[in-house]
């Protein structure tokens, strides 16, 4: 599928994402900056946790207040709660630090319960007809933009800019970042109409063992991706293989690289054999878990990772498009709400597991996480060899 022929609006909703992609950057900065200032990963996993539950009561409270939230608001929203999150990084210094990083953590907690929006403005915007093929698209444009940002930031920020008041000045032009990104989002993309809103009511559906087996899945996907997030993966590369921001985005440039190169595999892909793209993708997390298990050499890090990153890639536009399978479109909002949900209860206490599990040995949360892809993969390969054909797109 060529740019061109790609609706205008879904254009523009395309490349709000690579303007938005450098900012994601912070993801790695902040667990890093805490660890410069002299916290231990496992402290950094257990800070995480708590704020984790202390955003609890107000997520809730917030839920209840918003019962229903347009789209358009809600992306704006996303970007305005992470821009006043990353000022409140930037102030994080002195007495106030402990109190700046508290509130702008539970900012950045409140801003993923509006997440579920992606997915669901995507729903709206990609005509169904060709979806998988645009968000192909959707996949690209994003990395080429994070395979230009980030090694440039990361060499600023790895070898001239190296103190810890350089990252929180970093946080401050990502938070004034934020200023355009909402302005975009206000001024060039569409209302998606009243009857497309992020709902916090209570979610019904039929749960049958088709559903009951996705959300297995998914939890165990959530799960495994949770325990070894950004904070594992700094840990290891900066504070056991002694190597700098740089090299970690060179992983993330290594990553965008594949994810290009595979959207243009998933373009060509079968419909009809998704089944055996999902299995393929999570056999290949399997392998990452496995080699990075194994205390690899950075570049064998590097190699793992893009593993990695093609397995998610490859099975990326089937899983959403199983995930769409269970609900129409016009409840498709209230469906991504309830699978946040789910996945936030995953997430709360993870990052205590991953900074534990780092803190006992720097590369353990990734041989959990084998464990748990391969359960995934394996539930994913007994359905279809059940049903008619092991590449059966019905699962």
């Amino acid at each position: 599928m060529k740019w061109r022929e790609i609706p205008p609006n879904a254009r523009r909703y395309m490349l709000y994402h690579v303007f938005v992609t450098p900012g994601l950057i912070c993801w790695y900065l902040l667990p890093l900056y805490l660890m410069m200032t002299g916290l231990s990963v496992f402290e950094v996993g257990w800070l995480f946790t708590i704020i984790n539950l202390l955003s609890i009561p107000l997520t809730y409270l917030i839920c209840k207040r918003f019962d229903r939230v347009p789209v358009k608001r809600g992306l704006i929203t996303i970007d305005m709660l992470d821009g006043v999150a990353y000022t409140f990084y930037f102030l994080a210094k002195g007495a106030f630090a402990p109190f700046a990083l508290l509130i702008g953590r539970m900012l950045e907690e409140i801003s993923f319960l509006f997440y579920p929006l992606y997915p669901a403005y995507e729903r709206i915007i990609y005509p169904r007809e060709r979806r998988s093929e645009i968000l192909s698209w959707h996949l690209r444009l994003p990395e080429v933009s994070s395979m230009v940002s980030f090694p440039l930031i990361g060499y600023l920020l790895g070898y001239i800019f190296t103190k810890p008041y350089h990252y929180r000045s970093a946080f401050l032009l990502f938070g004034l970042l934020t200023v355009f990104t909402v302005w975009y989002l206000w001024k060039f993309l569409p209302e998606a109409g009243e009857k497309e809103r992020l709902s916090f009511e209570k979610f019904s559906f039929k749960f049958d063992r088709k559903f009951a087996l996705f959300i297995t899945v998914d939890s165990l996907i959530t799960l495994a991706g949770s325990i070894t997030p950004e904070l594992v993966l700094i840990n290891y590369v900066v504070f056991t293989l002694k190597k700098t921001i740089f090299e970690v985005t060179l992983i993330e440039a290594g990553m965008a690289a594949v994810t290009i190169f595979v959207t243009f595999l998933t373009e060509r892909a079968k419909n009809e054999w998704a089944g055996i793209y999902m299995i393929s993708g999570l056999g290949s997390l399997v392998l990452y878990s496995l080699i990075m298990g194994s205390s690899p050499s950075f570049v064998m890090t590097l190699f793992a990772y893009v593993i990695m990153r093609f397995g998610s890639s490859l099975m990326f536009p089937f899983y959403r498009d199983w995930m769409w399978s269970f609900i129409p479109s016009e409840r498709s909002a209230q469906l991504h709400g309830a699978l946040s949900s789910l996945r936030r209860s995953i997430k709360i206490i993870s990052p205590f597991l991953a900074g534990w599990q780092a803190f006992v040995h720097p590369v353990l949360p990734y041989i959990t996480g084998a464990f748990l892809y391969s359960i995934a993969a394996a539930l994913i390969l007994v359905w279809n060899i059940r049903i008619k054909g092991f590449g059966n797109r019905s699962f």
